[in-house]
């Protein structure tokens, strides 16, 4: 059960700067949200974007660790926020440990990088049939939009079962994505 022991939050996000204001909250307050509940972030853990962001946070919400998965072409690039560093090889065997060691995993604005961590993430569980996995996509402004629209045509011309996205929960607002750790948390 996630509240006997420590719960690991993997988020996965932009490493660029000069995004709007508001991604920028969300990802404040997400870590906020993961000091505050005494968890783990779990991210790639450079010194850059929404990344620095989301561990500044987790330091300003009190209790949380920082974990950052790093390969070794970025170790340059390593946050001086965080608490653990595990060094890859590359993107591939990041993916694979920050899978295996997350309870929910929170998709925040990003680019190829960001989309390539989710699929893999979506891909595992439901090729697994890991049940109790949770993804949260954060949908600010719509930037999801088209992808969540491209799901329903996949469903639709038969290539992917009706339901696979049940582990998706799907959150516009940086109220509905805590909301959303909220119930996971007290599901799980």
């Amino acid at each position: 059960m996630i509240s006997d022991k420590i719960l690991n939050v993997a988020v996965y996000c932009s490493a660029a700067g000069d995004l709007p204001e508001s991604w920028v909250d969300a990802a404040r307050e997400l870590g906020r949200w993961i000091g505050r509940r005494g968890a783990t972030l779990v991210y790639g853990g450079v010194d850059a974007g929404l990344m620095t962001v989301v561990a500044r946070g987790v330091r300003d919400g009190g209790g949380g660790r920082v974990t950052g998965v790093i390969p070794d072409l970025r170790r340059d690039m390593a946050s001086p926020l965080n608490d653990t560093e595990i060094a890859v090889a590359g993107l591939a065997e990041r993916k694979a440990v920050m899978c295996r060691m997350a309870d929910v995993y929170v998709v925040l604005p990003g680019g190829y990088g960001t989309l390539d961590e989710f699929f893999t993430t979506l891909a595992d569980i439901l090729f697994n049939r890991l049940t109790g996995k949770t993804i949260i996509l954060y949908n600010p402004d719509g930037l999801y939009d088209s992808l969540l629209a491209q799901f329903d045509t996949l469903v639709a011309a038969g290539l992917i079962r009706q339901g696979s996205f049940e582990c998706i929960r799907v959150a516009a607002s940086v109220e509905e994505l805590i909301s959303s750790l909220e119930r996971y948390t007290s599901e799980n």
